[in-house]
């Protein structure tokens, strides 16, 4: 279990929040309006009224201590700025910021963000990406480098095993399911036959998934 802070309850900061807390984490949550404060305070750990950029506040819950913290202010760039800095000064291990463009990016990145979330323009991008990716769907990035995606089996891999066709060898990735109609197989064997109409849950690195999506 990790332990969160999460400076600002809007849309993107409670929703951050509920999702840590869901994952079994460890989450306290600060908002300036207590009225917000009081509905959100059963969905984490704590949930606590103050102003964010109140540092004798963060000083004294000891920013430090929680793996990371995140300022979820993206409405006001000078309160996510004063904020960002006060908690670089109080020694936060890792400052995540929630920012509206570019622009305020790198502002944050330079008065001391180690992240910077632009959720529009993220989820623009990956919706563009699975939105021409005919074969590729439910792309779900878990790492800059790594990704696990679904594609539809490819005509050349029908009716053949997995070991037979020496997929992680030859393409760099690991079948982790494969669905059917007549239910899903989770870590396929070796000598599992894919089937016409299988649906195949993958994980590689991103350079080889694209490389795999030039054989569907």
């Amino acid at each position: 279990m990790k332990s969160f802070l999460v400076l600002g309850l809007g849309r993107f900061g409670s929703n951050f929040a509920k999702t840590l807390h869901e994952m079994g984490h460890e989450v306290l949550a600060v908002d300036s309006d207590m009225h917000v404060v009081q509905e959100f305070a059963d969905n984490v750990t704590h949930a606590v009224q103050a102003e964010i950029t109140d540092e004798d506040f963060l000083t004294s819950i000891g920013v430090d201590k929680y793996d990371a913290v995140i300022v979820a202010i993206g409405s006001n760039v000078q309160v996510a700025i004063m904020a960002t800095v006060i908690l670089k000064d109080l020694g936060a291990k890792y400052i995540l910021v929630k920012a509206r463009d570019d622009f305020e990016a790198k502002i944050l990145y330079k008065v001391g963000a180690d992240k910077v979330i632009l959720p529009e323009k993220d989820m623009a991008i990956k919706a563009a990406k699975n939105l021409v990716s005919s074969d590729f769907f439910d792309v779900l990035e878990i790492s800059p480098e790594f990704s696990i995606a679904s594609i539809n089996v490819p005509h050349r891999w029908i009716d053949k095993s997995i070991g037979e066709l020496a997929i992680r060898t030859r393409y760099g990735i690991n079948i982790i399911a494969v669905k059917r109609t007549d239910g899903t197989v989770f870590s396929p064997a070796s000598d599992t036959i894919l089937l016409n109409g299988d649906t195949l849950t993958v994980l590689g690195d991103n350079k080889c998934l694209k490389k795999l999506k030039s054989i569907t």
